[in-house]
Parts: C-alpha cells; structure tokens; sequence
C-alpha cells in the first residue's frame, strides 16, 4: 500500500526520514540546507515567541562511521569529492560535505524518474556542494545555477571585499525527462509604450515587429494580450523575490526565505497533486508555498518549534479557517517504507560488553582502535604521522556479511582501503598485500645482477 505522508512535518533528524520514505514517490525537492557557515549558532525568536538557533559548524565527530562506510564502498565518486574538500578546504568542509552527502544519496533515491531537486546555497561551500550533486545526480543532469538577489537594496557594510548581495540555488533532475514549465513576467510599462502602441478596431493594442511582413504585403502585428511576457532566466533580482526586514510573512527564522522565490521553483517543476518534499524544512516556506499552490508537500525540521511556525504559517497565508491540527501530521517517528525496501538503514552501533548499543562517532572509534591496536595501518603496516590518515574500515565487509560493531572494525591507510573495498577481507587484504611484496623482492633480485 503506497505511502500517506502528505501535509506531514516530521519532527525529526531528517536521514531516517528520508530513508523511510518510498523510493521514486516524490516529484519536486525544493530545500534551503545548512552552509557551513563555521557560526556556532543561528538564533532568532519565532512569532510565537519561541526561541530557535541552529549550529553551523561542522567536524568529523559529526559523523558517523556507517555513512562513511556506505560512501567509500558504493559511491566512489562521492567519496573522492569528500577527501578532496576535506584535503583542500580543511577537515569542516569534508565532514560537511559527508553528512550532507549520505542525505543527497536518499534524497536522489526518493525523486522520482521526472523529479527535480533545487538546492539554495552560498559561496561558502556552493563550489563544492555542486560537486557533490554532479557526483550524485551527474554532471548531466545539471539545469541551472540560478542567482537570487536576497536584498531589496545593499548597505556597503563589507571592509575589505565587496558586499555579498547573492546566494546560489542549483538546479539538477534525476533523468533527461523531467517537468518544466516556463516562467514569464509581465513586459514593462515602458516596453508596453514604446513597442505597443498601436490599436486596432477592436481596442487591442498591438505592436508591428521591425522589418517583419507577410508575402501578401500585409503587416504583421503582435498583440500584447497574445503576448506570455518576458522568459525568466537565471538572475533572480526582482524586488518581490527579496525579503525584507518589514515582510509580514517573517516569523523570526534568521535565514527566512520569501514565499515567492519558492512559488516560482513549485510553479516551475511540478504540477497541481505533484509531491514537494523539503528536508530542510525550518520555517517551512516550501510546504506553505506548497499548500497554496495546490501540491501535496512533506516538510522534515529538527526543530520543535517548527509545528507552531507551520500552524500559524498556514493559518495565516493559506486559509484563517484551516484546521491544521486535523490535517497536518507532526510525527517524530521515521515513516517505514512499503516499497518493498529495507526499513530505516541502521546506524553504525558499538556494542558493549554489557550489551548496551550506543552510536559512535568516527573520531571515537578511531581513537579506540589506536588504543588497542596501534597507530598504523592494520593492512600494509604503516605508521602515519597522524591519526586522521587512517581510516576505519570493516574486517569482514558489510557485503559478505560483516556485523556493524568494534570487533569487525580496523583501520586502513586509503590504498589499502581502497584495495581491499568491499570484496576482501582483512585476512585477504594481507594475504594480497604480502604476495605483492614477495614479487616486488623476487622482481629486485633478479634486476640488480644484470
């Protein structure tokens, strides 16, 4: 039986959300994720007089060893993005880019064939969060990098650069085949002036193209009644999309986004009854854009605060009369799947001797491991300068059976993780490693008596 999840805000760390969620069942993903901004805490106070804040600082004790697994072994691609940023651009952003990354994954998996994502971002990490998308919808798939002017207006407030007047939102599908409809705007009043200015019997008021005729002589006219408007492109810059400080739509969230810029993106990508999912729901403006334009919508926040923020949203922009108590469901449990796929993925769980499973950071486990086996690589034997050079590992994989718990994890220097992936064994990798040596010595003696 297909899920029922429309008009619901999850309560909830979204991965095991998404991961509840029925693969190919959502058609648009329009979402506003956190930047990696390094500010500790975003705060503001809602209109119900609720306090919200967030963090935006990110390090590897932020992740868990099970998404790291996950990558390395099936994402290739993904994985080589993450080690890169985290080489070039420090140890935040590759722990970033991992913990938004095992969330692309799903959010890739619960789009439908014709879906579409909109991912808005900043130049903080925007280079490499459209890494991340290439590596997991392909390059391919890429539509748009839309520039939004977020300021109705700019103070010169910047000393040694000039003034960030812009974020980015990227545009990517999952297929070649998806929805589109053009956006228009309405021709300007000095365009309609100078251009149309003709009127025929009727009333109509008309333009004559420039050097245009029909064979017979007659002269071409083009009325503005017929005419769609001007074709939006990829600069977003006018004033009704802006937020400003006054907009009676602001509910005290710091990094609020106007319903018009969300309403052009549902508009845009999806059809009336079309599903809108927003991960990263925070004052759900996509799920009221959503409600108003006729879409079924699922919103999913961290945030407790976020089920009075949605109630007085869609009382107060949708309809006074909404009974959003009997129709918005505000779960803080994940939904479980009836797709025919594996319930929620489990955490990676360390297990005790007393039996009591609790999740680990990867930091943690990599220190344990050091403790009990050394600084180096349990594959090759290498000691490496630093501890963050090793990388946890399964002794047995995942794919031939191995258990997520301290007795199957080892550490690997990146050749031999990548070396053994997830078709050897630890005993296997060594085995391998040891025959590699031999016919390198075997190879040296036989050379150097030439």
């Amino acid at each position: 039986m297909p899920q029922s999840l429309n008009r619901t805000l999850f309560i909830s760390d979204n991965l095991p959300v998404l991961r509840g969620i029925d693969s190919e069942s959502i058609d648009l993903i329009a979402t506003d994720p956190p930047f990696n901004k390094g500010v500790k805490a975003f705060e503001g106070i809602t209109a119900a007089g609720e306090n919200v804040s967030y963090s935006d600082v990110w390090t590897w004790g932020d992740v868990q060893a099970e998404w790291v697994k996950e990558i390395d072994e099936d994402h290739p691609a993904l994985s080589s993005v993450i080690r890169a940023a985290n080489s070039a651009a420090g140890d935040d952003m590759g722990a970033f880019l991992c913990w938004l990354g095992v969330r692309m994954l799903e959010m890739h998996r619960v789009l439908k064939p014709t879906g579409s994502i909109y991912l808005h971002c900043d130049p903080t990490a925007g280079a490499w969060i459209k890494t991340v998308l290439d590596a997991v919808f392909g390059r391919k798939n890429f539509r748009n990098e839309l520039v939004w002017r977020k300021y109705g207006g700019h103070k010169n407030t910047a000393k040694r650069k000039f003034t960030t007047e812009t974020d980015t939102i990227l545009s990517y599908t999952k297929t070649d085949k998806f929805k589109f409809s053009p956006i228009f705007r309405p021709l300007s009043e000095n365009t309609i002036k100078s251009e149309y200015k003709h009127l025929d019997d009727d009333g109509r008021r008309y333009a004559i193209p420039r050097g245009r005729k029909y064979r017979q002589g007659i002269i071409k006219r083009v009325y503005l009644d017929e005419h769609p408007g001007v074709a939006v492109g990829s600069l977003w810059a006018e004033r009704g999309l802006t937020m400003q400080g006054h907009d009676d739509e602001r509910t005290g969230y710091p990094t609020q986004k106007p319903l018009a810029l969300y309403q052009r993106i549902i508009n845009a990508s999806s059809e009336p009854g079309d599903m809108v999912l927003d991960p990263f729901a925070g004052c759900a403006t996509t799920c009221v854009a959503a409600e108003r334009l006729g879409r079924q919508w699922i919103g999913i926040d961290l945030n407790e605060p976020a089920r009075e923020v949605i109630r007085d949203r869609l009382q107060r922009e949708v309809s006074a009369s909404m009974a959003w108590d009997q129709i918005v469901q505000t779960p803080t449990e994940p939904p479980v799947r009836t797709d025919g796929g594996d319930e929620v993925v489990p955490e990676l769980r360390v297990v005790s001797r007393k039996r009591n499973a609790r999740r680990l950071p990867v930091r943690e486990i990599r220190e344990r491991l050091i403790i009990s086996d050394g600084q180096r690589c349990q594959g090759c034997g290498w000691e490496p300068p630093y501890p963050d050079y090793l990388q946890v590992d399964h002794k047995k994989p995942r794919s031939l059976g191995g258990p997520d718990d301290m007795d199957n994890l080892t550490l690997l220097c990146d050749p031999c993780n990548r070396f053994k992936s997830n078709k050897l064994t630890l005993t296997e990798l060594r085995q391998a490693r040891a025959e590699h040596d031999r016919m390198d010595a075997d190879w040296w003696e036989n050379e150097k008596w030439k």
